[in-house]
């Protein structure tokens, strides 16, 4: 990119600290004839992207790459997730330009692209991971943060296999209902609840380095006995509202202990209780509401800058009310954007 067109597109990005948010804030400009493009993190109108990011090819030296996974290959009872990247993309107009918690501006303090979809095999499973696999590697490559979207939670192991490749083995952070630690189902050892079994297996955890978040469904005891004797560290759902108003603060000492480690996160929505998400494949009562959510993913700053990938699944638009889970789903993404540590020299 020219550095006459760099000062172009900064010149069109660069908003007043000032100004009014909407679509070109104070600055006017609705009576000259001007075209919204994915460059104006302001619009509400144009080409939708995650979290109003630029078209990847469109970035110099992207520090975060945000992509989609449309894929529900794994999951064993109600397909919907292939369309959360749509679903989100359509929902990221809604999202703000600012986080007044951390004092930062993910369109100014990181470099944010949308790579697109991966382009995969519905009918395969294990393709599909092929491509997942690739797709994140080549962000990896490009020096960006990865951050998947999907999709069922099965796409979370070849995302992980790549970032592992990058970093090692690595500790996890899992915001969901269920452990999905199960073996195989219908005979395939690939599915939405066997991701970190596998994981486990393949050498891509960290020993006692698993913190999972949320719980409160086991299918059967061998998955407990599972956790157990992989020494997950597990707060349930019971827990997270023992912590009543001290959640976040509570969270932060427990997730300090993780510093020094490359950390992986993966949020699943049905972590939310259905009531405030009911665009799911698995709801569970008895969960966090949406606002605890929220306090849960922003404590996750304590570690922002450990964290080497991010994905948010199980989003599935068909069975959604009014975009509701759509909406706290891009919100949350908006959210780990915000808890990583500016990536470039912030001009505010």
């Amino acid at each position: 990119m020219t550095k006459a067109r760099t000062k172009t597109r900064q010149a069109k990005t660069s908003t007043p600290r000032s100004h009014v948010t909407g679509l070109l804030g104070a600055a006017g400009g609705y009576t000259d004839g001007s075209l919204v493009a994915t460059d104006d993190h302001r619009r509400f109108w144009g080409v939708p992207t995650l979290l109003k990011a630029q078209i990847a090819r469109l970035v110099d030296k992207p520090t975060i790459g945000l992509f989609g996974i449309p894929f529900d290959g794994g999951n064993s009872r109600t397909p919907g997730t292939r369309f959360g990247p749509r679903g989100l993309r359509n929902a990221s107009f809604r999202i703000s330009g600012y986080n007044a918690d951390f004092d930062i501006s993910p369109h100014v303090d990181h470099r944010l692209a949308d790579y697109g979809d991966v382009v995969l095999s519905p009918f395969s499973i294990e393709d599909a991971y092929k491509s997942i696999q690739g797709a994140t590697a080549r962000i990896i490559a490009d020096g960006a943060l990865p951050i998947a979207v999907g999709g069922d939670h099965s796409v979370t192991l070849p995302v992980m296999r790549a970032v592992c490749t990058k970093h090692g083995p690595l500790a996890v952070i899992h915001f969901d209902a269920h452990c999905d630690v199960s073996d195989s189902a219908f005979g395939k050892k690939y599915h939405y609840g066997s991701v970190f079994r596998r994981a486990v297996e393949e050498g891509l955890v960290k020993p006692g380095r698993f913190l999972q978040v949320g719980i409160r469904k086991f299918y059967h005891s061998g998955e407990l006995e599972f956790v157990k004797r992989n020494k997950f560290e597990v707060i349930t759902a019971k827990d997270l509202k023992r912590l009543g108003p001290n959640l976040r603060t509570s969270l932060e000492r427990r997730f300090r202990r993780l510093r020094g480690n490359k950390i992986y996160v993966t949020f699943d929505i049905d972590f939310v209780d259905y009531a405030y998400a009911p665009g799911i494949g698995s709801p569970e009562p008895f969960g966090p509401s949406s606002f605890e959510a929220i306090e849960c993913v922003k404590a996750l700053n304590v570690v922002g800058k450990d964290i080497v990938g991010f994905d948010i699944v199980e989003v599935a638009p068909p069975l959604d009310v009014r975009d509701q889970t759509s909406y706290l789903a891009a919100q949350i993404l908006f959210e780990m954007v915000s808890v990583v540590p500016p990536t470039v020299r912030s001009s505010r």
